[in-house]
This record gives C-alpha cells, structure tokens and sequence, in this order.
C-alpha cells in the first residue's frame, strides 16, 4: 500500500517533469515564431515603405496638376504639381491692344484706376494677366517682373507694370496687396481688380480670352508697349525668365522691334535664362 502511495507520488512527480518540460519546449518554440513573425513583419514593412516610396516619386514626377492615389480603406493621399518653372521658348506676336474708357477699376490699394487713361499716357508698359490663388502659371509670371523689375527701371525710369487679375470676385484689393507684397513690387506695380464685367472688357481687349471661361486656362502672356501709346504691343507667350522679358523689353523701348497694322507671328527659341 504504501509502495503503490509512493509510486504514485514517484509518477507524478515524473508527470510533472514531463509536463514542466513540454511547457519549457513549447514557450522556447514560441519564441521563435514570435521572433519569426516579428522579422517577416519587419521585411514586409520596409517592402511595403520602399514600394510606397516609389509610388510617390512616380505620383509626383508624372503630376500634370494635383495628383491623388489611393492609399488602401478609402483613404487619399494628395501630391502637389511640381512646381512650373521658366522657359526659353516662347511665341512673339505683334498687334494693337486696348481698352474702353470708364472701367470701374481698382488697384491693390483701392484707388481707382482709369486702366484707359493710365494706357494713353507716353511710357513704356509691361502688361500681364495673374490671379492671387494661382499655382502654376501666374508665380513665374510675377516672379519674372519681380526679378526683373529693377532692371526695367534702368532701361526706361518711367515703365508701368500692370497685373490684371483675371479672378475680380476672390481678388479683393487687400488680397492683390498682400500678393504685391509677396512679390517685393516696387511702387511703380500696381495690380488691377474690378467688376467681373469690366474685367472681361479689359480681357477682350488684349485678346486674351479664357476657354471656356475658366480662369484656369489663361495663357502665359507679357504685354510689352513702348514710349509712343499710340505704338504697337510685342506679345510674349510662355513663361519667360527674367532675361528675355529684359531682351525683349530692351527691344520694344529702343524701337528696334517691329510695328504692324496687323498682327504678324513669329517664333523664337533663345537660349534659356
């Protein structure tokens, strides 16, 4: 009797070695799974980082506007167009421009501005067509005239560069002032706003109609006029650096470019700025 008590204490104290060390293997094999899963989870996180790596430079090289891709449970995530820059290339038109007298417009510091009176004067111009909340085009329009803004002043002391906001109803004087600012524009820039209507005209005037209506298709044009108001326009279409709007500028004062009853086209591929 006592051997059978003392055998079954003898078995389950083997019982529990057996148990402890099953219990001791399993927690070991855990271990390595964990360790296992962790690492397959690390690797699977730095493929997954450096696939998305390349979704984003692809999302942002192949941007033509504000690009969007999809980021798994509905979710977006945005890229921003890269940032439009200057170019050599751009097409010269020559013609006449104008526009009606007794416009209600106003520039950056809410004075009123006879846009037709402040044209009849004698004095070169530099005329171009922007808005405030643009993110392509209208920056290198401004920040070639910023750039160059001093130079213009040393060629002709007397030029008048106008901004014609093609977004009168967002471009309040307060908001084309804080853009000026933004732009370093000299005292001699003003930025123009009006009515949505008198704007057209202004637009109508040079030929610079919008597609469809939408601010978002202007084209990229410098307006640059001599001393004599009743001279020609030089028409610049592209985003031209700052030397070439002085080239051409330097042109247009020195009356060295060419005058015409009607507009003549021509193209011209400078070396870039």
């Amino acid at each position: 009797m006592g051997q059978n008590v003392r055998g079954r204490h003898i078995r389950t104290e083997m019982d529990n070695d057996h148990m402890s060390g099953r219990r001791h293997r399993f927690s070991h094999r855990l271990g390595i799974g964990l360790v296992g899963i962790m690492l397959i989870g690390a690797i699977a996180g730095m493929t997954t980082a450096n696939a998305q790596m390349a979704m984003d430079k692809k999302g942002k090289d192949a941007a033509g506007g504000m690009k969007e891709m999809p980021m798994g449970h509905g979710e977006m995530k945005f890229y921003m167009a890269p940032r439009t820059k200057a170019s050599a290339r751009f097409q010269r038109t020559i013609g006449h421009y104008g526009v009606p007298a007794d416009l209600a417009l106003r520039d950056q510091h809410g004075d009123a501005i006879d846009l037709a009176a402040e044209l009849a004067k004698p004095g070169p111009v530099v005329l171009q067509f922007i808005f405030t909340s643009c993110a392509t085009i209208c920056p290198v329009l401004s920040a070639s005239i910023s750039q160059a803004q001093d130079d213009l002043l040393k060629l002709a002391p007397d030029v008048r560069l106008i901004s014609v906001s093609i977004d009168p109803t967002y471009d309040t004087p307060e908001r084309l002032a804080a853009y000026a600012r933004r732009y370093h524009a000299g005292s001699n820039w003003r930025f123009v706003t009006g009515t949505p209507g008198d704007v057209r005209k202004v637009i109508g005037g040079f030929d610079a109609l919008l597609r469809s209506n939408n601010k978002m298709y202007h084209r990229p044009y410098n307006y640059l006029r001599g001393p004599d108001p009743q001279g020609s326009w030089t028409r610049l279409e592209g985003l031209i650096p700052k030397r070439i709007l002085l080239d051409e500028f330097a042109k247009v004062i020195a009356g060295n470019g060419k005058t015409a009853p009607q507009a003549a086209v021509e193209e011209s591929r400078a070396g870039e700025g």
